[in-house]
């Protein structure tokens, strides 16, 4: 029998369980820690190929980390945005909502950060990712404009942007 190799995505997320763990028992007891930790292990053990295949994962080199921060922040930053116009939109005493949908593409190549764009747009607000297959995606949003905006957004090009600097590392 052949020992299983473990890579560094595999340790990350054995740490990121980790931490889980300690946050929802707020144990900070030896006990509590070394069972967290053989858990941790444990669980990323049994679900190691389930988590990320092997040829969707990035690197995690610091810039492609660098990347990925960037484009929390802006996620981050596009949500309050979208916050505020949706309270705006819902106190108008006229509610000027105009249901939109739209089709568009977007072509990335991986399927995770395909994924993480359709769950990016659903998490602003007043707008929903209602079909997301392949390169192509439908998009409901409370206002026509907001609809037209989402293909437009910049951070399906920070996406793309992090797969190029994957290509030339």
């Amino acid at each position: 029998m052949r020992a299983r190799q473990y890579d560094l995505t595999f340790w990350v997320f054995v740490i990121i369980f980790w931490f889980f763990w300690i946050i929802i028992t707020g144990s900070l007891h030896y006990q509590s820690l070394l069972l967290g930790a053989a858990m941790a292990f444990l669980v990323a053990w049994m679900n190691d190929e389930l988590l990320f295949r092997k040829d969707e994962r990035s690197r995690l080199d610091l810039k492609t980390v660098g990347l990925y921060l960037r484009y929390v922040f802006h996620l981050v930053k596009a949500i309050l945005q979208a916050n505020i116009q949706v309270a705006v939109l819902v106190l108008n005493p006229r509610i000027p909502i105009s249901p939109g949908m739209i089709h568009f593409t977007k072509p990335l190549k991986k399927d995770l950060n395909r994924v993480i764009l359709a769950n990016s747009i659903s998490l602003t607000p007043g707008t929903l990712t209602i079909l997301a297959e392949g390169d192509k995606y439908s998009v409901h949003a409370l206002t026509r404009q907001n609809a037209e905006d989402v293909v437009e957004w910049k951070l399906a090009d920070e996406l793309a942007g992090i797969e190029q600097a994957q290509e030339e590392a």
